[in-house]
Formats: C-alpha cells, sequence, structure tokens
C-alpha cells in the first residue's frame, strides 16, 4: 500500500528566498543545525550536495528509532521549486518500506510570502504498516522543523535589513 503525509507551512519571506535556501550546497549541514535534537549527521558521499545524483548519508541520534540511511536527490527543479530525496538504503527501507521519497515544493503565495509543501511517500505491505507509520513522526517533526527554522532565519535577515 502506498501512503501520503503533506504539510503546508506559510513563511513571511519570498518563494525565490526561500528555494535559495532548500536548494543550496549547504542544505544538508542547515539541516543538522535546525534539528540538533534529532539528527547526528548528514554527510555527502557522492555529489555537490544540491544537484540530482548526489547521494547523502544520514545518521540520527539514538532514541528516534530509525537506522541510518542513504537518500539520493532525485528531482530538483528550479523552475517549480522543486527537490525531491529518495531512500535508496535503510532507514524506512530497513525497516520493510520498499519506497520512500520527501519532497519539497516552494509555492509563491504572495511577493513576500509562500508555503513550503512537504510531501512524504512510502510503500509498505498493509502487514508492517502500522508499526513503521508510529515511527514516521520523527521525519515529519523534522521537516516541519527545517521549515520553522528556515521561517525564522529568513525574519531575521529582513528585520537586520530593515534597520
Amino acid at each position: 500500500m502506498r501512503y501520503e503525509f503533506i504539510n503546508e507551512f506559510e513563511v513571511s519571506a519570498s518563494a525565490d528566498d526561500v528555494w535559495a535556501i532548500y536548494s543550496s550546497p549547504n542544505f544538508h549541514t542547515l539541516t543538522v543545525q535546525l534539528l540538533p535534537n534529532t539528527l547526528k549527521s548528514k554527510d555527502i558521499l557522492e555529489g555537490d550536495g544540491c544537484s540530482v545524483g548526489t547521494i547523502l548519508c544520514v545518521v540520527l541520534l539514538p532514541g528516534h528509532g530509525l537506522p541510518a540511511s542513504k537518500e539520493k536527490i532525485v528531482t530538483v527543479d528550479h523552475e517549480k521549486r522543486l527537490k525531491e530525496i529518495q531512500t535508496i538504503e535503510g532507514g524506512y527501507l530497513e525497516m520493510g518500506c520498499t519506497f520512500s521519497i520527501l519532497s519539497f515544493e516552494i509555492l509563491v503565495k504572495e511577493i513576500n510570502a509562500c508555503v513550503i509543501k512537504t510531501v512524504t511517500k512510502y510503500e509498505i505491505n498493509d502487514d508492517l504498516a502500522a508499526s513503521v507509520s508510529g515511527r514516521l513522526h520523527t521525519y515529519l517533526d523534522g521537516c516541519v522543523a527545517i521549515a520553522q527554522g528556515i521561517s525564522n532565519q529568513l525574519a531575521e535577515q529582513i528585520a537586520r535589513a530593515a534597520i
């Protein structure tokens, strides 16, 4: 069975400014900084950190119930402001999922407002779904915390520029 979880987070900044962060080669480092109680590390194994084909190793801190994973950036669309990252080893795949992908899409709302839409999709046999879906909160909560952290950073930058 295929499952999909969607979260939308409104940000008081332009879609271009938010996309610049999500598409940056340092995004993986920023996620570790924004999730200090969840992520131990997120390191580049192959690629430049922002282009299709980049492979990242993700290690969570103990107690989060997920094994380390390898993720591959499979889509970066600057026009649509869309980035997709697929788990290719470990993580939810090790727990029985046959497919796991995370997408970030930055949607224009107004000139200085946008929505960060995060979609998590995974496939798993129905008999394992209950045991895995309970652990998805780590992933989903992390995506929301990243959106909040980026929103806060941009608000601080705007405030400093106004002085």
